[in-house]
């Protein structure tokens, strides 16, 4: 259990036996269930605190996975754009030049 946790169950406990020492058992016994409850959802306030932090870990650490595995595949696809985009400029002037041979050739 954490500090927090702790000191709450001290409370609890406090008064649980300043309840304990009233006239009334009636009193004494919704006291003692009123201060379990309480110390249970402490408890249970705690544990979800740290589940919930170590969530929010799980999901940083799969963010930087992603991240590493994300950037090479984003670099290489823009290499590869690049590269279509060039070899596709290259086919447009040679598609270019062959058109303007062959209108030469039929003018003449």
């Amino acid at each position: 259990m954490n500090v927090e946790v702790e000191i709450l169950d001290l409370k609890l406990r406090v008064k649980e036996l300043e309840s304990s020492t009233g006239p009334n058992g009636v009193n004494t016994a919704i006291g003692i269930a009123v201060a379990q409850a309480i110390a249970q959802i402490a408890y249970t306030r705690a544990e979800i605190t740290q589940d919930l932090a170590a969530l929010g870990d799980e999901i940083a650490g799969l963010r930087r996975q992603v991240n590493e595995q994300i950037t090479p595949t984003r670099s290489d696809a823009l290499e590869q754009y690049a590269t279509l985009r060039s070899d596709l400029n290259h086919l447009k002037l040679r598609l270019d030049r062959l058109l303007d041979k062959e209108g030469a050739q039929r003018r003449q």
